[in-house]
């Protein structure tokens, strides 16, 4: 999820279709810029997060489905998911101190100046990465909602000599990214990969041609970003044993204004009263 967060953030580069292209330097300052104010503005917000796990059989059809239930804020511009809900049913007690306690120690461990730092440093590398391994191509302009959008077809550089697995799914893949052209944000990201990673060699997982993943965002009314639909599907092999086909969606709503500033912890659902005798 991440790496995709960090490719939309570097297409966020690109600049005005009647202007000319900025170096690679340019680009690095304006992203950085833009990662900045992106992280003031998430502070302000508190969202409902729906998401499903499908495991498919060879035809299609759902084998396996999970899903969860969560609140999604942010610290010092870092996400963290606080579960509430999984398959339907609500933590029990146990399992809600537990993850309070995973989220009482997330919310901590990012209001530390260093920590945040040390996130940005991979985030920064990440997004340098995706410069490096992917072309943006083919530039022209569309409308979207009634505003104006860049859009780029974007494919993996075959120059670019992969070594890591981030950087194999990077020149793996092909698609399209649409930018809001007044503010620079990305609108959409689209893509797919046109070959297999290997990892290990094949031998102990192999994702197959054809992942496809797709991030879509919404401009709320007081101008901030935030991601709505996250989704992907893909077919994979691990440990020369398993061959799961599987799909993920996540819904991003219920959005609202809120400050992490206000209070040192997120308060997970309250155990259910015992039955009245």
């Amino acid at each position: 999820m991440r790496l995709l967060f960090c490719l939309a953030f570097s297409a966020s580069l690109v600049m005005r279709a009647d202007a000319p292209l900025p170096n690679p330097q340019q680009l690095k300052q304006r992203l950085l810029a833009n990662l900045k104010k992106s992280e003031q503005e998430l502070e302000k917000y508190s969202c409902t997060v729906h998401s499903e796990t499908d495991e498919l059989n060879a035809d299609g059809g759902v084998r396996k489905r999970k899903t969860a239930e969560q609140e999604r804020f942010f610290v010092n511009g870092v996400e963290i998911d606080h579960l509430l809900a999984r398959d339907g049913k609500p933590l029990s007690a146990s399992e809600a101190k537990k993850e309070q306690d995973r989220v009482n120690y997330e919310v901590k461990k990012y209001s530390r100046p260093k920590e945040v730092e040390k996130r940005q440093a991979e985030d920064e590398k990440q997004i340098d990465m995706f410069l490096r391994a992917l072309k943006f191509t083919n530039e022209r302009r569309e409308s979207r909602d009634g505003r104006p959008a860049i859009v780029f077809d974007l494919e993996g550089d075959p120059s670019f000599h992969a070594r890591t697995i981030e950087e194999r799914f990077a020149v793996a893949m092909k698609g399209r990214v649409w930018v809001d052209e007044e503010t620079g944000n990305v609108d959409e990201v689209e893509a797919h990969t046109y070959r297999d990673i290997k990892i290990g060699g094949g031998l102990l997982a192999t994702v197959h041609k054809g992942f496809r993943v797709l991030l879509i965002q919404q401009r709320q009314p007081d101008g901030v970003w935030l991601a709505k639909v996250v989704e992907g599907a893909g077919d994979a092999r691990a440990a020369l044993f398993m061959h799961p086909r599987f799909r993920f969606h996540q819904d991003i709503g219920n959005c609202h204004l809120f400050s992490v500033e206000t209070r040192q912890s997120i308060k997970g659902p309250e155990p259910a009263p015992p039955p009245k005798l």
